[in-house]
């Protein structure tokens, strides 16, 4: 019985200096100094840091709220502002603050196919209804400045023309633009985009091409 009760009173010991040992070595934050700095960011292994002209580098603090105000400018030389913490190990970290732009809207498709007809809806909104078309979807989308160009396929769901097209130029804070209808029943286009023009080629019996002008929205047959 004696042993036992030693060995219980060892272990309550080792505990107890365990959970000693933890709050002495415990960090705390001994100081926040507001400062703006200019430098390169980098990443790697889930963590970002600015590395300064001198050679000094900051960890940042980053969650998934602020991310996203970051995450496509890896590589690049920015300037954050924020703070500058320093723990009581010495460890020092930048924690950036970023002011929130005005909320977007998301620019989201949807489409509906109820009762035979095709219908494409923005953010909720219909934009375009045919009952000529039984189906429609995205073929492909391109960014622009303040928005992006879709391009659209419909389809009767017929073999005799599986699919026309038509672009829906979306952007913040004005109605989308829907262009006319265009191409010669052929589903398997060929699409090109140098920035300045989207170039869909069809195959067929005459073939055709057609480019839509990304300055002016602007589609025309070659």
């Amino acid at each position: 019985m004696m042993l036992k009760k030693s060995q219980f009173f060892l272990k309550s010991l080792l505990l107890l200096s365990s959970v000693v040992t933890t709050n002495v070595n415990a960090t705390e934050l001994e100081s926040m100094i507001p400062i703006t700095l200019t430098g390169t960011l980098n990443y790697a292994t889930l963590n970002y840091w600015l590395e300064m002209p001198d050679g000094q580098s900051y960890e940042l603090r980053i969650n998934d709220t602020n991310e996203p105000f970051i995450m496509d400018k890896v590589g690049e030389k920015i300037t954050l502002n924020g703070a500058i913490l320093t723990y009581s190990d010495k460890s020092q970290y930048f924690q950036p603050k970023f002011e929130e732009g005005p909320q977007v809207k998301p620019l989201k498709f949807t489409k509906s196919t109820d009762d035979g007809n095709a219908s494409l809806y923005l953010d909720s909104n219909e934009i375009y209804s045919s009952d000529e078309y039984g189906n429609l979807g995205i073929e492909k989308e391109f960014p622009i400045d303040n928005g992006k160009v879709s391009l659209v396929w419909l389809s009767t769901g017929g073999t005799a023309c599986p699919a026309m097209f038509m672009y829906v130029v979306a952007r913040q804070n004005s109605l989308p633009l829907i262009t006319s209808e265009f191409g010669n029943c052929s589903d398997i286009p060929t699409i090109t985009n140098d920035n300045k023009t989207i170039t869909v080629a069809l195959p067929g019996n005459p073939a055709q091409t057609w480019l839509f002008d990304l300055n002016n929205f602007r589609l025309y047959e070659k």
